[in-house]
Order: structure tokens, then sequence, then C-alpha cells
């Protein structure tokens, strides 16, 4: 079956700078991949790359295409993550993956983790509007601050929020075992789903988590294995998959069932797609993963523009499953 393929690239201006590393980022750019059967049948897809980790010879190499297979040897993780999207968007079995035509489409809402940032005031502005607003997740950026500080931030928002709220605290690795000790008496008062990369070596992690009983979840430390490799880590809490980083939906799908063996559970997360993107991981995240399990699509509110009129609605601290039905969407770009 023939497919064209068209792509249309974007710049999208964030609300508020945004400190990445050691870049500044003030806009989101990428590119919007459209496949076109002969059938009619359409699917969007979002090619999101962070700076410096995918190239303008890759899109070239992906226009080149013929319409009926792709070299995945010769694109970076974001490109693919694009097809894969607008695959899984097409509507047709036949050309959809079989790891992605496996999973039963869902028409379940998706609840949605509230990202708090800032200063201490500003983070308990944001707590106390996210419980309003429904959230019942808030993931906090830990490892960044004067330690006392950090542990006074986090006894304050504990006492901010209601007792079924729960907490993910993200240390990006920034911790070693001595320092996240100090941190346990906190932790003991709040109601943690997990510490996200406590420590640069994974299996520090694990054997943190099995001394202390705290969870641990792997983020970044799935970027340098394979979904094989997952076993030795069996009592971790959760993988947390962004398919912008880890190569696409098909590869998600088989990281979500490799936790899974080790009773582990998927968490999908975005990277400030946009619409397009976020509301397809949505959809992808409602198929894959445990219905009470909260997703990390927040990053969504930091686009001050998207590619699509209307906006992603969010509801109760959810995204609801109209927001994967694309006809409602009005393309920004040229669609011609």
């Amino acid at each position: 079956m023939n497919v064209s393929i068209s792509m249309h690239p974007y710049e999208l201006p964030l609300i508020c700078p945004l400190q990445l590393g050691r870049e500044t980022l003030e806009t989101r750019s990428g590119w919007i991949i459209v496949l076109k059967s002969v059938q009619g049948q359409v699917g969007w897809g979002d090619i999101a790359p962070l700076p410096g980790m995918s190239t303008a010879d890759e899109l070239q190499r992906i226009a080149a295409w013929d319409g009926e297979r792709v070299d995945h040897s010769i694109i970076t993780p974001s490109v693919r993550c694009g097809l894969d999207m607008a695959f899984y968007n097409l509507g047709d079995p036949e050309l959809v993956p079989a790891p992605l035509n496996d999973l039963a489409a869902s028409e379940q809402a998706v609840p949605v983790n509230a990202l708090l940032i800032g200063e201490l005031d500003d983070m308990v502005k944001q707590a106390r509007a996210a419980v309003r607003e429904g959230y019942r997740t808030l993931k906090i950026k830990v490892g960044r601050q004067d330690q006392a500080s950090e542990i006074d931030m986090l006894h304050e928002l504990n006492r901010q929020v209601p007792d079924e709220v729960v907490f993910r605290l993200d240390a990006n690795r920034a911790w070693t075992p001595d320092h996240a000790d100090r941190y346990l008496d906190v932790l003991a008062e709040m109601s943690v789903e997990y510490v996200e990369e406590p420590f640069a070596e994974p299996r520090a992690s694990l054997s943190w988590a099995m001394r202390t009983g705290v969870p641990v979840a792997l983020d970044e430390s799935l970027r340098t294995m394979g979904p094989a490799d997952l076993h030795a880590y069996a009592g971790i809490r959760a993988v947390v998959l962004k398919p912008t980083l880890l190569g696409g939906l098909v590869q998600c799908a088989e990281w979500a069932k490799a936790a899974r063996d080790i009773g582990a559970y998927p968490v999908i997360s975005a990277m400030m797609e946009s619409g397009v993107g976020t509301a397809t991981l949505g959809r992808f995240a409602a198929a894959l993963c445990d219905p009470e399990t909260a997703v990390g699509l927040d990053t969504y509110r930091w686009l001050a523009e998207d590619v699509i009129e209307p906006r992603l609605s969010f509801r109760d601290g959810m995204l609801p499953a109209e927001n994967w039905a694309w006809d409602r969407y009005t393309p920004v770009w040229d669609p011609s």
C-alpha cells in the first residue's frame, strides 16, 4: 500500500524560558509529519527533537522515503517516534506495527501528574491549584538546591495537600546514597509513589530502594540499555518512558512489557511535544498504562501556542479521550 509523506516545520513559543541542562529554551521546534494513504486515510505524527538530538539530514532521508519502507538504522529516536505516531494515527491495521496493533484502543481518560516548578511560594500555589483542578499526583524536581532548604520545601508542600495526593520526586541522578538518606525522614511523612533516578548508577538506585523501602523509578538509565536488560532491575517500581527519547511507540511498548515482566509498571512521559504529539501520547498511554497510572503530559501547558486548534483540553486532572479524535482539530500548518 502506497503512502505519501509530507513534513511541516513548527516553532512554538514557551510561556516562559525553560532551563534544560546548560541551555535555555524559549521556543519548542519540530516537524509535523503527515502520512496519506491512497484510500484517503491520514495520520499525523510529531518529530520533536530536543536541541542537538536530531538533524536535518535525517529528515531529508525521510523525505526521500518511497512510501513502502524506512530504514530505521539511519534515523534518530525523535524521528522514529514521529513516524510511529503517524502510523499509529493512520488507522490502517495493515500498516500499524504489530506491537501497536496489539494494544486495545481505549476511550478512557488518562490521569496526569502536575509538575511543580519555581520557588517554594510558587510551588505551593501550583500545588493548591492542581488539587483544586483534580490532580492527585504531584511531581517535584529535587537535588537542585541546598539540601536543608529542599527538605523544608518538601515538608511544607506535604502540609499543603490532602493525604490522598501522592508525590513523585525526580532527582535526575543528582543524589548520592549518603545524601539521599538525609531525606528519609521527610519521605516517610509523604505519600511517595517513587523517587525517579536518585543516583547516576541504576544499580545503586535499586540497592537503595531495597535497603530503605523507598520505591524508585528508572528514566535516563533506560537510554543506556535495552528492554532485555531490565530483568536485572527487578524490584524497581516503575519505568518512565519518553518515546521521543527512546525511539518511538514500538520501542516503548517493548519496554512496557519488560517492565511488567519484573513487576514494575510503565509511565508514559512527554518532552514538550506539540498538541499532535501530546494527544498521541495520551492515546498511547490510555491503551498501554494501567488506568490509575498518572502520565507525564503536563509539559504541554508550557506551550504558549500550538500547531492545532483548538488546544488540548485537560479536565479534573485528566486528559479526556476526546483529545485523540483527530477530526475535531484544524491544523495551523498548511494541510495541502
